[in-house]
């Protein structure tokens, strides 16, 4: 038995250990981690849905969030701007492919593209930002002025940042064959006309989203030599395939590919970490406490959970505030709000309206 390597391993890397936890918060997921942060370091937020979470847990504890896009003074609160729910107005960034995309446009590697497609009401969206902006654009010269100052907006992000925290959605997309850029969803179904001969569904492999990780992490660091990064993998399922099988069998498939791609990229740089928000809610330690009723979205106990782990792991003792005590609030009108926020914020979920067979 002397001089077996095992002996000498902490508790965090033995399953007994984390299974005996007198609390799921208390298991050291994040066991290994690279950095810590300071309650004054400025993050930029971009990602799937579950990355909404992330930004709004760590403003309530008085973290800094940075926000390149704000709203003016004379807009409405009520009025659909869709600012501060990212770092800027980009909406949902599910695949590397369109993260690194809006980068290279950012940094000028790229020219500006430039597609807009009219939705049902008339108004005019940007189609590799079709939900971003809620109430969309009177014209096409005003969503394209408003395109050139988003990509000055995420540039200036950029280099004020300390942190970069991307989530990790997705490995299925739609491209531009022609001109060679994908969509954060398929043409048709928020606006524009699905075509085709123009239209091509990919689903990224580990090597392509391992090159795009590369390459988006070069790009950070080229306009931020201090920056960080950290990645996490949202547990979120599919809402839709467009592959020829399960949709359970899709998601295992694209969570697996996002991980594996995460982990290769974590290995080669210092400046880059995960955070392991797709383990603490998919771990059989859970017992699937922490899927809403539908089993793909994940419960306000589980966002709590990550958070916690996030907040006990990563920021020195007293660095952030404890949450503020909200009113106790019923299970059932929990559960429903957080649902309509996600419908609401989720471009993915307007998929479903194409299921010929929902109830």
């Amino acid at each position: 038995m002397s001089g077996v390597p095992y002996q000498t391993f902490p508790p965090a890397q033995f399953w007994k250990n984390a299974a005996s936890a007198s609390e799921l918060a208390l298991v050291d997921f994040d066991f290994g981690k690279k950095f810590s942060f300071k309650a004054s370091d400025g993050f930029g937020t971009a990602g799937s849905c579950f990355a909404q979470h992330f930004g709004r847990k760590l403003i309530e504890r008085g973290g800094r969030v940075l926000f390149a896009e704000t709203r003016h003074p004379l807009l409405p609160e009520t009025y659909g701007h869709g600012y501060e729910v990212f770092s800027a107005r980009y909406g949902n960034i599910y695949t590397t492919r369109q993260l690194l995309e809006l980068l290279q446009q950012a940094a000028g590697l790229r020219a500006p593209i430039f597609e807009f497609g009219k939705r049902h009401d008339g108004r005019i969206l940007d189609m590799l930002r079709p939900r971003a902006v809620p109430a969309g654009f009177a014209n096409v010269a005003e969503a394209e002025a408003d395109r050139r100052y988003h990509l000055l907006a995420v540039q200036h992000l950029l280099r004020s940042l300390d942190v970069f925290v991307f989530t990790l959605g997705l490995t299925e997309s739609w491209e531009n064959s022609a001109y060679g850029y994908c969509y954060p969803i398929v043409p048709g179904a928020e606006a524009g006309e699905f075509d085709g001969n123009r239209h091509k569904f990919v689903n990224y492999s580990v090597a392509q989203v391992t090159a795009d990780l590369d390459a988006i992490c070069g790009i950070v660091r080229a306009l931020n030599p201090h920056a960080k990064v950290m990645f996490t993998v949202s547990p979120v399922s599919l809402v839709a395939t467009a592959e020829p099988r399960s949709v359970v069998v899709s998601t295992v498939a694209s969570k697996s590919i996002l991980r594996a791609a995460v982990d290769e990229v974590v290995r080669r740089f210092d400046y880059v970490d995960y955070f392991p928000s797709y383990e603490i809610i998919t771990s059989p330690l859970t017992r699937g406490r922490f899927w809403e009723r539908n089993g793909r979205d994940v419960t306000a106990e589980g966002v709590q959970t990550v958070m916690q782990v996030f907040f006990r792991s990563r920021f020195e003792q007293g660095g952030v505030a404890e949450p503020v005590a909200a009113a106790e609030v019923k299970a059932q009108d929990a559960e429903n709000e957080i649902l309509a926020l996600l419908e609401a914020d989720c471009d993915e979920v307007i998929l479903d309206r194409f299921n010929a067979n929902r109830s």
